[in-house]
């Protein structure tokens, strides 16, 4: 039995409030380390083709047999699609309505710009980044729809500041209700000299789960942290060796920010 506090907190001891802090933190560490459920598909690729592949981050891609990614070394990222997302009614009761439009065409050009640095970035140097359509035989070109995107609810991770425990509670009824923001993607990988497509994939990703995190205080902090870990991804994929495994994002970070 704990002692009873002499100071107390809105109504609560510090005592309880030190166990609800305790219980809070137990309940979201277990369901923080649960990986996102997928996205319904689209049709902006083929899901029948796809399934997961234990070697790759995604939860569902195909790849062409026999197709020799590391013959091409230049990449063409094309504009990201972003109808899918403004299709969906979620986004109708959404907290910005009246931004939605706005928000969806900055969010699409936030990543196509992410995933061009992540390649130009990138210590090998393998793919030339082009910046414009081209037939150029042993060039990529990836095409994506951002199929969902749901933003942080501002005001109630506002609330997650609040000392003792409540700002961890309101999390732990916020990931049991399913109330985080996620992200999800639909891509194409197209060979631009046959026209063909060589390889598809899809995802879908909710909020790492922080102890302390500013990321929730701004409308789409945490999807633009997906979006950026999903652009090395890519990256690793395209130049990793055939028998190499790039491992997914963790679902728990340390990092506030």
């Amino acid at each position: 039995m704990c002692k009873r506090s002499i100071a107390n907190l809105n109504g609560f001891s510090w005592c309880k409030a030190g166990l609800a802090l305790t219980i809070a933190f137990g309940t979201v560490t277990v369901l923080a380390g649960c990986k996102a459920s997928e996205a319904k598909s689209t049709g902006f690729t083929n899901s029948k083709d796809m399934h997961p592949d234990p070697m790759l981050p995604f939860q569902e891609v195909w790849r062409k047999p026999g197709v020799d990614f590391q013959s091409y070394n230049k990449i063409y990222i094309a504009d990201v699609n972003t109808e899918y997302m403004l299709r969906q009614t979620d986004w109708q009761n959404g907290e910005r309505q009246a931004q939605i439009e706005s928000d969806a065409k900055k969010l699409g050009v936030f990543t196509k710009q992410s995933i061009e640095d992540a390649f130009r970035n990138d210590p090998k140097h393998h793919f030339q980044v082009v910046s414009a359509p081209t037939t150029q035989p042993a060039t990529l070109q990836l095409e994506m729809a951002l199929t969902e995107v749901v933003p942080s609810k501002v005001l109630l991770n506002a609330l997650g500041y609040a000392p003792f425990g409540i700002g961890m509670g309101l999390t732990a009824v916020r990931m049991v209700a399913h109330d985080q923001s996620s992200v999800a993607y639909e891509a194409r990988l197209r060979d631009v000299s046959t026209g063909e497509i060589v390889a598809m994939a899809a995802d879908r990703e909710v909020e790492q789960f922080a102890p302390i995190s500013v990321r929730g205080l701004t409308w789409y902090s945490h999807a633009e942290t997906i979006i950026d870990q999903w652009s090395e991804q890519f990256v690793r994929v395209l130049n990793r060796a055939p028998d190499e495994a790039v491992k997914a994002s963790d679902t728990i970070t340390l990092k506030p920010w």
